[in-house]
């Protein structure tokens, strides 16, 4: 633990959720939920009546995955269960994508157009961002659902109506069941913007998904060392199927590590455009503690162990990736027209006239169309809906010490103090 996490207290659990642990507590559970790649495997393949799983870059990743979650990630009952329900949901969803592909070729011929990336630290307004974008009607943001069950691949004429969406809605609706505060902290909704975290999922190269599911870290040490663009490679297959028969003009797409790739999403997605909200540091590092402890919490009852997620929570870690941003963005490895900058306190004092100015920055024509529709999306979803996110901000010890790690990083986009 760092000095942030070692200060998270967990809440209270539901009644339910906290006697389901307690019966798993004096069981064999690793045999009751197994999460060996071979049970994985052969399950998906039973529910789905496929077997093949397109090429072999997902098998390594997955079976160090699965060690590291058998044997690091100290999962309860619950946690087991969860894990193991999403882990065959991402390899169905794989074997059924590889079906498509191979009856309908043609797939591989879509052209994913300029997509809108949205980066940087979490906590910082990305998810209001995205699902901001999302509501003008040129934009799409992959939806939960459609995440969870790729196949068949959405239509246009339904894709408001798919009944996928009610059953993606009650197996998403659990993080909000399992840990009812995460409420308050971010939204988990069938029908919303999903990350990138979860498609790159189905290459089994995802370090915040995965982490998000158990603490693993042999897996993460072994993802450090991975070229990232085999991932990439596949997340653009799956946006491939999922616009095939529901085009769609621009993604919306989005993940906190993306800030770590971009030169190599840029050769992936050649015409590709980011966002970077800049929000207090310090203050969003906090709030991301709160988040990603209540979400590990959900499956272990032991959080933040070996490490886990000090890239996202520790200063001088998430300090040193943004300073490798600067150094690219400095040496032209990020050309500067390609990302555009804005700072959270505008994106939340007028949403709007935010996302005009990088319509602007980009060249592309915000139409009163798509104006009108994001600002009806702000107008009947206040944050006031929903209950108050409750943080310990830290000391102001802990904070200054926070405040010159991060010193470059604010001084360099002109972030202000919260």
């Amino acid at each position: 633990m760092n000095e942030r996490t070692s200060q998270w207290e967990p809440p209270a659990r539901p009644e339910w959720v906290q006697r389901i642990n307690e019966e798993g507590a004096q069981m064999n559970i690793k045999g009751v939920v197994p999460l060996d790649p071979e049970s994985l495997i052969s399950g998906a393949q039973r529910t789905t009546g496929l077997t093949d799983f397109g090429d072999d870059l997902w098998r390594e990743p997955l079976e160090i995955l699965c060690k590291s979650m058998d044997e690091e990630a100290d999962l309860n009952l619950m946690g087991r269960l969860r894990t193991r329900s999403e882990m065959l949901q991402l390899l169905e969803g794989r074997l059924q994508i590889e079906d498509w592909y191979a009856r309908h070729p043609e797939i591989d011929d879509e052209v994913v157009s300029e997509p809108i990336f949205v980066i940087g630290q979490g906590r910082s307004g990305t998810t209001m961002l995205v699902n901001i974008l999302d509501r003008h009607p040129d934009n799409c943001a992959p939806k939960h659902w459609e995440i969870i069950f790729p196949c068949p691949p959405p239509e246009a004429a339904s894709y408001e109506t798919d009944p996928r969406i009610e059953r993606g809605h009650f197996l998403i609706d659990q993080w909000n069941r399992v840990t009812p505060t995460i409420v308050s902290m971010h939204e988990f909704a069938g029908w919303l913007p999903m990350e990138c975290c979860q498609i790159l999922g189905f290459a089994f190269r995802s370090s915040t998904w995965f982490d998000s599911l158990g603490q693993v870290p042999s897996y993460q040490a072994w993802l450090a060392g991975q070229d990232p663009r085999i991932a990439l490679a596949y997340h653009k297959r799956v946006l491939k199927l999922l616009q095939w028969r529901n085009p769609r003009q621009h993604w919306v797409l989005k993940d906190p590590m993306h800030l770590d790739r971009m030169p190599e999403m840029l050769e992936v997605y050649p015409d590709a455009r980011f966002v970077w909200p800049h929000r207090d540091p310090t203050r969003a590092l906090a709030s991301a503690v709160s988040l990603l402890g209540t979400v590990q919490w959900g499956r272990t009852d032991h959080p933040f162990q070996f490490g886990a997620f000090d890239y996202v929570t520790d200063p001088n870690l998430s300090a040193t990736r943004f300073n490798a941003v600067i150094d690219q963005i400095d040496s032209g490895a990020i050309p500067k027209d390609r990302l555009h900058h804005m700072l959270y306190a505008d994106l939340v004092d007028d949403p709007i006239a935010a996302i005009a100015a990088m319509y602007g920055a980009f060249g592309l024509e915000l139409t009163q169309a798509g104006r009108d529709a994001m600002q009806h999306y702000v107008d009947t979803n206040p944050r006031g809906t929903r209950p108050v996110h409750k943080l310990n901000l830290g000391t102001d010890e802990m904070n200054s010490r926070d405040r010159i790690a991060f010193a470059r990083y604010q001084e360099y986009f002109a972030i202000p103090f919260e």
